[in-house]
């Protein structure tokens, strides 16, 4: 910019001269000196500001991982130039932008002079041009003492009385992951370039900063500590990451081909690529034959496993194989290569509970998978696909729905067409043309959407229920077996599991299971949503505000439940119920903190219920499976034997 400024005022100096010339005036000099003297001020003071915010910029990349690393890799800038239209597409897409350098673009979060309190400590956010700021208990201290504590056997978190002593630091923001549903931030340690990360996350639902802790479905009682994006983020949210962690001196130097995902972790280190592509010859000879490149991946011209596997390098549960070279250098996986590099846990393993490190394992199984092995979080849809019979014994991959370059929405990439029934028609033709015979529902409801029988929302993440990915059909026994709710108690929040075992009997001759007079006669939802542990809780509550169920089972009578949950132990239980709450006649403006102090909490349930006894009801028959008699009125007993069942045991689900 500062020879752009000296162009132009040497182009504006040389045009008056001749007009000077020719006035032969000290009026006209003046104004020629005038405009050199601006000229030359705009020159220094646009200097320095690129100046300034170039050592900004230098000092923000020397304490954030690095980009660019050897084995081939040369960014998606080299990419654009010949895939255009690819490249845009990626660049839209959340992928993109799943880790970025804070900068007045990338930031949504408030950080205006805003000070957060969280367990007897305050963070004071601030803003500086184009910086972001937080004073706080210095990281470094506090990561130090969670290591000497765990060193010691104890507990992670560092006593509270420890802290009125701690010291404190004023730390630039550095790095935020996501951008889709909420941001959380890093700031960054005075020992290479480890990431710390502050206890709160910014979501965009509610415009506003939560604690971490209240953002996932984790145990109330397990205290924070600070998480390390170098050894726990890296893994999937950049492109090829390499930890680099010195082992003598703990002392970190992460590096990635790319913050984010790039084009790189689809198809490949691309330095072979380009340099074979800069011959024009051979670019249109591939470009105009269709023919593949032997130089780089292309998930989309290889068979659906390999295909799959680009994607399961990240939407997967995985384990470290090698922990010592994995320390260094990150997973070696390639797209292409060998997915068993990830050392993906494919199944749920009660045996490897009692394993050596069992307790470690025990906390990514039960925290990963339902009982018999069908996963239960959210970003893990490769180990569900993976266990579907349309992938081991058909060709379903991740790109038969999904797409990286051509999708309806960037919320989930769902590819043309795939937002309906012709995603598995592509395969189940002849069901298409007899869909309610196979459905047994009428064909424009929700009923007749393959997805709902087939795929529905038992996976939990990002304070929703999100669609399992293991295709599979609906049944009670599973239901009985693993907790697990089935697809038709999901829209059919009303009813059984009695009721829909004698459905299934009916419709496909499925045998009915054993079940006990509650299951008989009691709504399966009401049951779950009472008695359940917290991800049934979730999920529940979750359905409670789904459209389709809405519509199947009346909205009148899940203002009680709902109610209670505004209470649940469970952070993010309160959140989706308050939601799915304000869906219902009479709560659209219903005021709530899912984060307030339990009085409070306590409170508003009260209100809830008020709102909802006020309510005229027109049905008088007694409703029992529901909990409710012949007024409308809940049948208080029963509610409370279910609720003094509920599964309190400790649950954190590691999505």
């Amino acid at each position: 910019m500062t020879l752009e400024w000296s162009i132009a005022g040497a182009l504006l100096l040389l045009a008056l001269v001749p007009v000077a010339m020719r006035w032969r005036s000290p009026l006209a000099w003046a104004v020629m000196i005038l405009l050199a003297a601006v000229t030359g001020a705009g020159m220094w003071w646009w200097n320095g500001k690129l100046e300034l915010k170039e050592a900004s910029e230098s000092a923000l990349r020397s304490k954030t991982p690095r980009e660019g690393r050897p084995g081939g890799y040369v960014t998606s800038d080299s990419c654009h130039s010949c895939h255009p239209h690819q490249h845009d597409s990626w660049r839209g897409s959340f992928h993109r932008t799943m880790t970025q350098r804070a900068s007045a673009e990338s930031v949504r979060a408030d950080f205006d002079g805003v000070a957060l309190h969280y367990t007897g400590k305050t963070y004071n956010l601030k803003r500086r041009g184009g910086e972001f700021w937080c004073e706080m208990v210095d990281p470094d201290w506090e990561y130090v003492e969670v290591l000497k504590r765990r060193s010691r056997g104890e507990a992670g978190a560092v006593p509270s009385a420890l802290y009125a002593v701690a010291p404190r630091a004023e730390k630039r923001v550095g790095m935020l992951t996501g951008s889709h549903f909420m941001q959380a931030f890093w700031v960054a340690s005075e020992h290479g370039n480890m990431q710390f990360s502050l206890p709160f996350t910014y979501v965009f639902e509610m415009q506003r900063w939560v604690p971490r802790n209240d953002v996932f479905l984790i145990d109330p009682a397990r205290p924070w500590v600070p998480d390390v994006w170098n050894v726990n983020c890296l893994l999937c949210h950049a492109t090829a990451g390499q930890p680099r962690q010195d082992a003598k001196t703990a002392v970190i130097d992460s590096r990635a081909a790319e913050l984010g995902i790039a084009c790189e972790a689809c198809h490949g280190p691309a330095a072979e690529h380009v340099r074979a592509n800069a011959d024009p010859t051979r670019r249109y000879e591939f470009h105009y034959s269709n023919k593949p490149d032997p130089t780089i991946f292309n998930p989309a011209r290889a068979d659906h496993v390999k295909s799959s596997e680009t994607c399961g390098q990240c939407h997967a549960i995985r384990t470290k194989a090698r922990p010592a070279e994995w320390q260094q250098e990150g997973f070696p996986f390639r797209p292409g290569g060998e997915i068993e590099t990830c050392a993906p846990l494919n199944s749920y393993d009660p045996k490897a509970l009692n394993a050596p490190l069992g307790d470690a394992r025990r906390r990514i199984l039960e925290g990963s998978y339902w009982s018999d092995g069908m996963v239960r979080v959210s970003g893990r849809e490769f180990n569900g696909m993976a266990g579907s019979a349309c992938y081991k014994k058909g060709d379903l991959s991740c790109l038969s729905c999904h797409s990286m370059h051509q999708y309806l929405s960037k919320d989930d990439q769902l590819a043309p067409r795939r937002d309906g029934n012709q995603a598995c028609l592509q395969c189940h033709s002849t069901i298409g043309t007899q869909l309610e015979a196979h459905t047994r529902h009428r064909a424009s409801s929700s009923g007749s959407l393959c997805y709902n029988c087939h795929m529905p929302h038992t996976t939990y993440g990002l304070l929703k229920s999100i669609r399992s990915h293991w295709i599979d059909s609906p049944s009670v026994q599973s239901s009985l077996k693993t907790g697990r709710p089935n697809a038709c108690n999901l829209c059919h929040l009303d009813r059984s599991l009695g009721w829909t075992a004698r459905q299934l009997k009916e419709w496909f001759g499925k045998p009915i299971p054993a079940l006990s007079p509650e299951q008989q006669e009691t709504s399966a939802a009401v049951t779950w949503i009472l008695a359940g542990d917290a991800g049934q809780r979730a999920l529940l509550a979750w359905h409670c505000g789904w459209e389709p169920a809405l519509q199947t089972s009346g909205r009148d009578w899940l203002a009680p439940l709902l109610a209670e949950l505004l209470d649940d132990p469970y952070s993010v239980v309160r959140h989706i119920s308050s939601r799915s709450l304000g869906r219902l006649p009479g709560f659209e403006n219903f005021s709530y903190d899912y984060i307030a102090p339990e009085p409070d909490r306590a409170r508003a349930r009260e209100r809830a219920l008020d709102i909802w006894r006020a309510q005229v009801r027109t049905n008088s028959a007694a409703r029992p499976a529901l909990l409710l008699d012949a007024s409308g009125a809940v049948q208080q007993d029963r509610f409370s034997a279910l609720l003094r069942r509920r599964d309190n045991s400790s649950l954190e689900l590691l999505e």
